[in-house]
């Protein structure tokens, strides 16, 4: 056999094998398409195309079956193949949570018509039908549920920009049908969470996604007890807390309750209100306002100092007060957390890719504390801490950065309590409080209430902003044919929701926010640049110093010609031409310094260009030519074989 395939015509081998070849893809094809229907390879780096732990969960806890409705416009196909790839997507995705869920989701799929059924029942089930073309007809793209009671819910356009978030949707919607009555989450706050008169009362975009989850109690600054059915109690920049309601906070805590409270030493989002605010008050009210609660909880805070850093410095453009020209600066106050900033052990903050915070607190264990704090967030040694006096009243970053003094110190910005906290009123509620009561059978029953100590480990996250909170600081909204949608860029409403379910002891949907992110830095180019305009702002403050010098001695050698009426001598005369020329130099040295600067960043771009130009037809290129050499060695050593 193998002597016939030796003396057979190389010609014939050859196409023989390229058929070979064929069949043996397409029978690869072909098996594949059939037995591997279920194994996926997925290489992106947040394993975007595979269900995470926690979608799986949810799936494996329904108890009643949950009908899916899958609209998609075959029209949309005309727009291009973006919008087409991301509908396969969604219609592999959905396939998957059929074949999870053991018959428990069942999915249909219609292509909406104008004017057919298919679109009435769109409609009704909350689609939002983008105008396709000038005669008003109107595509659909979304996904609406309901469950055995009728409950509903809906995505009402599956935006494509929101596509590393999809799995995060889908999930969100079974999980809301699967558990339709939400718990209560009670929100104690000073900030403006529902919008004010110059938004027409638009909600935080945070707000949206809580409510999804959670049903939302606000408390208003006259309330002295908590909902009864409260969960998760929330305190997010209140200034003031009758104590009443501190007492209630308190005993809440000490029985088990869990609690999530920020202690901001500077609200930037009151301050951006301006006189609609009213009285802004000082930094550090807001964490005065929990403190009895903190220190009872064996946590201490630098009241009205935030931590400042330069590793993760915020860089804003910024006029140069002596110059006048805009210059880019780190501004030390705002920081941008990534990487290992985040507890990787904790399932709140594991999944976490990109934080924003500005003017953020610190916390840091009391001493004596029965407790210890287990961080979430927290920043590198080059970290100090700063007054919040310093930005509450026109910031000025050039001069913060030039008091920075870095104290080798890592700071906790958000940080999980651990062990059994004690109460604020050891000696049981205090008498202003009983006082408020009706008569003395409450007081009473308050005092036999009375808890001085938790039972049980505490449920406590600690937050040091809360201006993360803001849209501003996390998301970006686009207008998609009338709907508003929300382009997360940082991870701080996955982090705030993430930091409720796991306290309430739901886990299935913390491991799905914060897996991808739309937008991605070129991490490597911002630190070049970062570290070109530091060497710039250094060397252009020298130079700067120097100039300032010459011109000053300029100054004064001309000042005393004209009140002495000296005529200079030549020596002095020559002096000033030559500061003269050296000043030019300068200048000319500063325009170099920019111009080196900046051709860094540049080149490397350039050398990217070409890398991903080049890099494939090389790589081919190469593997081309060592296979033709392989070939000639083999072909000679044939030849002297045969001929020896």
């Amino acid at each position: 056999m193998w002597d016939r395939i030796r003396n057979a015509d190389r010609q014939v081998l050859a196409w023989a094998t390229i058929g070979l070849a064929i069949v043996f893809f397409l029978t690869l094809n072909a098996l594949s398409n059939t037995v591997l229907t279920s194994t996926r390879l997925d290489l992106t780096e947040d394993r975007l195309f595979t269900l995470s732990s926690g979608t799986r969960d949810v799936l494996s806890t329904l108890e009643e079956p949950i009908d899916l409705r899958f609209y998609y416009s075959q029209r949309f196909d005309e727009i291009g193949p973006n919008i087409a790839r991301h509908a396969d997507r969604v219609r592999e995705l959905l396939d998957e949570y059929e074949r999870l869920s053991n018959g428990m989701i069942r999915i249909e799929e219609f292509d909406p018509q104008p004017f057919s059924t298919e679109e009435d029942l769109a409609v009704s089930d909350g689609l939002q039908g983008l105008p396709f073309d000038q005669s008003g007809a109107r595509a659909y793209f979304g996904v609406s549920g309901a469950n055995s009671t009728d409950d509903q819910d809906a995505i009402g356009y599956l935006a494509p920009e929101r596509s590393p978030f999809l799995e995060y949707d889908l999930t969100r919607l079974i999980s809301n049908l699967a558990e339709p009555e939400k718990p209560v989450v009670a929100l104690l706050t000073d900030l403006p969470f529902q919008g004010t008169q110059f938004d027409n009362f638009t909600p935080w975009l945070i707000l949206d996604g809580l409510r999804q989850f959670f049903d939302v109690k606000f408390l208003d600054k006259d309330a002295t007890a908590l909902p009864e059915d409260t969960e998760v109690l929330v305190i997010a920049g209140a200034h003031t807390i009758k104590d009443e309601l501190l007492y209630a906070m308190d005993q809440f805590t000490v029985n088990g309750g869990q609690v999530l409270a920020f202690a901001d030493p500077f609200a930037e989002t009151m301050a951006m209100l301006g006189p609609t605010a009213g009285q802004l008050p000082p930094p550090g009210v807001g964490q005065a306002a929990i403190e009895p609660l903190l220190n009872a909880w064996g946590v201490t805070v630098a009241r009205g100092e935030f931590v400042a850093n330069l590793d993760d410095a915020v860089r804003v453009g910024f006029p140069n007060p002596e110059t006048g020209q805009q210059v880019a600066v780190d501004y030390v106050a705002w920081l941008t957390l990534q990487g290992d900033r985040f507890s990787k052990t904790d399932a709140v903050s594991a999944q976490l890719q990109r934080i924003v915070v500005s003017t953020a607190g610190a916390f840091m264990s009391a001493e004596g504390a029965e407790t210890r704090l287990e961080p979430l967030i927290y920043t590198t040694p080059t970290s100090d801490l700063m007054s919040a006096f310093e930005v509450s009243q026109q910031p000025n970053p050039i001069a913060l950065l030039d008091r920075f003094e870095p104290q080798d110190t890592v700071y906790n910005l958000a940080a999980r309590v651990i062990g059994k906290v004690k109460s604020a009123y050891p000696d049981g509620p205090p008498e202003n409080v009983l006082e408020a009561l009706e008569d003395d059978a409450a007081a009473e029953a308050l005092r036999a209430a009375h808890k001085s100590e938790a039972d049980t480990d505490a449920n406590i996250i600690l937050v040091g902003d809360v201006d993360m909170l803001a849209n501003q600081n996390w998301a970006q909204v686009q207008d998609v044919a009338g709907e508003q949608v929300a382009i997360p860029t940082a991870n701080n409403a996955d982090f705030f929701i993430n930091a409720i379910d796991n306290l309430r002891g739901s886990q299935g949907l913390v491991g799905l926010r914060g897996r991808g992110f739309s937008i991605r830095p070129f991490e490597v180019i911002e630190e070049m640049r970062s570290e070109a305009d530091n060497k710039f702002r250094n060397k252009e403050q020298e130079l700067l110093a120097r100039i300032a010098e010459m011109g000053e001695t300029i100054e004064r050698l001309q000042r005393e010609e004209q009140t002495t009426g000296a005529i200079l001598t030549s020596q002095q005369q020559s002096e000033i031409d030559n500061f003269r020329l050296e000043m030019l130099d300068s200048r000319q040295e500063l325009r170099n310094v920019q111009r080196s600067l900046r051709e860094d960043v540049e080149s490397l771009e350039r050398r990217v260009r070409v890398f991903n130009i080049w890099a494939a037809p090389l790589v081919i290129a190469v593997l081309a030519i060592l296979l033709a050499i392989v070939r000639r060695i083999r072909r000679s050593r044939y030849h002297r074989t045969v001929l020896h």
